[in-house]
């Protein structure tokens, strides 16, 4: 198991990759932060790509100054498998930044269901 955190500074109206599980391993995702550093408010749309795209923030207005966390407590959590990844897209003209932290562990077997 790796600790990881990363932050990056979002281009605006772009679809922006924060993670991508490396071949081999599983990531457990532990806590992301998204903050809006611009004057105004803009709108920001997360997506996990798994096979599917799965929006689970869809043109989330945020206010100038504001931002949007999930997880950080020890019961929440998104588990991701290699392969899978991570994309978040900022209104165009905006100013966001984002951080996320995840443990890497080496990849556990599949169940076929």
């Amino acid at each position: 198991m790796a600790k990881h955190s990363t932050g990056f500074n979002l281009t605006a109206g772009a679809s922006n990759p924060i993670l991508t599980v490396p071949t081999g391993y599983d990531a457990l995702v532990s806590y992301l932060f998204i903050s809006n550093g611009g004057q105004n408010t803009k709108s920001v749309t997360a997506t996990w790509h798994d096979g599917v795209d799965v929006i689970f923030l869809s043109g989330k207005s945020v206010s100038a100054g504001d931002h949007i966390d999930f997880g950080g407590s020890g019961s929440s959590f998104l588990v991701m498998r290699e392969g899978d990844y991570m994309t978040i897209e900022p209104e165009a003209a905006s100013t966001f930044s984002c951080i996320i932290s995840y443990d890497l562990y080496p990849a556990a077997p599949r169940l076929n269901i």
